[in-house]
């Protein structure tokens, strides 16, 4: 059975926010004097440079608080993240992490130094490529964001530790992993190795800033946040993420990745592995939350869609708007799939080639401007689905 602490929260301006996540780890049998002495690797969710009140990143007063929690127990904090796109000492300028990590002497370690971190019982990826500053910390703390996300349908616990591997590496992984499956088998890969591959293992912690989250078009720029009004914490990120889908009310069997970690043997393996401690989840419910357009449908098709017909019929796309396009070609940058080329004289938008998109949804992650939206297949069109 997996303790999962469950808070209410309505605000980062709280003044008991910092009691309400000591509770957190209390409840889940984490004493926070183990903190003591170690180096702890922080990750919060920095996808991109975004204004807090938007939801897209793990609040910067959630981060906050957390790094004074490890400094209360004489921990030394370090920030670990590798944002989609830009450096990381990029996204530190253009948001309030860079003055927290400043005021509060916050290591900031190279993150481009590689390493590969090794999961010999892993499905398929035996060997994956992360950054080295994760082997240089004795203990790892999850922030995820709880968001919704074209792919994963939801983002949280588990989605969030994708970032533990560097920049456009990310993508590269889209290409080995293009489906949802695939991908979310590669997810529950990386998270065995960074349970097994360290030597010695390091506990990981997640603690999800669900106080105001994230709906509809998640989980960039083209999202809505939403009030929800929790903190998540566990020891485990599929019972983080089990419970978040309980709180927004989105049945797990639509997120891939419960569906597929749900058949490991290193997580919980059901819903009656979770232990609930705190909050009770009627009184938390959301009655009203959008997840992604093009998620429930996709999802719950199982059929290959290599092939080129299979994607047009069934499949939505990332569409460019050129109204609000400003041909910044970050979307190109990201791209795994190279399906993405710079546009023709006059045109306003980027070239998208739909034969090799993937469907990975990264460009409209990253987006600045949110001008790419999804359009529904073909026969999902006139279906109404």
């Amino acid at each position: 059975m997996e303790k999962v602490s469950l808070t209410s929260c309505s605000s980062y301006d709280d003044s008991g926010l910092k009691d309400k996540i000591l509770k957190s780890l209390i409840d889940i049998d984490f004493d926070p004097k183990m903190f003591n002495g170690m180096r702890i690797g922080i990750k919060p969710n920095l996808l991109i440079p975004s204004a807090p009140e938007r939801a897209i990143i793990t609040h910067p007063v959630f981060f906050q608080i957390v790094v004074q929690i490890i400094k209360d127990y004489n921990g030394i904090p370090v920030l670990v993240e590798n944002p989609a796109v830009h450096g990381l000492s990029t996204l530190l300028k253009k948001t309030p992490y860079g003055e927290i990590v400043k005021a509060l002497n916050v290591e900031v370690p190279d993150m481009k130094e590689t390493q590969l971190i090794p999961y010999d019982d892993a499905v398929q990826f035996k060997r994956i490529e992360i950054s080295k500053a994760f082997f240089d910390v004795d203990m790892i703390v999850n922030l995820p964001k709880l968001k919704t996300h074209g792919l994963t349908v939801m983002t949280g616990a588990l989605k969030n530790l994708f970032g533990v591997i560097p920049g456009l590496k990310k993508s590269r992984m889209h290409l080995k992993a293009p489906s949802r499956d695939d991908f979310s088998s590669f997810m529950m890969d990386l998270y065995g190795a960074l349970l097994h591959g360290f030597d010695p293992p390091k506990p990981i912690l997640h603690i999800m800033d669900g106080i105001v989250g994230m709906e509809g078009e998640g989980p960039g720029l083209s999202g809505t946040p939403i009030p929800i009004g929790v903190i998540i914490t566990s020891r485990d990120p599929l019972a983080v993420d089990w419970t978040s889908t309980q709180v927004v009310n989105v049945s797990p069997e639509d997120v891939p990745t419960l569906v597929t970690g749900f058949k490991r043997d290193f997580c919980i393996s059901s819903a009656d592995d979770v232990q609930i401690i705190g909050e009770d989840l009627d009184k938390v419910r959301l009655k009203s939350f959008q997840v992604s357009k093009n998620s429930i449908f996709s999802n719950a098709v199982r059929w290959p869609f290599t092939s080129s017909l299979f994607k047009q019929l069934f499949v939505e796309k990332a569409v460019p708007q050129d109204e609000k396009c400003t041909l910044c070609y970050q979307c190109m940058r990201i791209c795994p799939a190279k399906a993405i080329t710079q546009a023709n004289n006059q045109e306003k938008i980027p070239n998208y080639d739909y034969d090799k998109c993937i469907r990975c949804f990264c460009c409209m992650e990253i987006c600045p401007e949110a001008a790419i939206k999804t359009q529904k297949g073909w026969l999902q069109w006139l279906m109404r689905y």
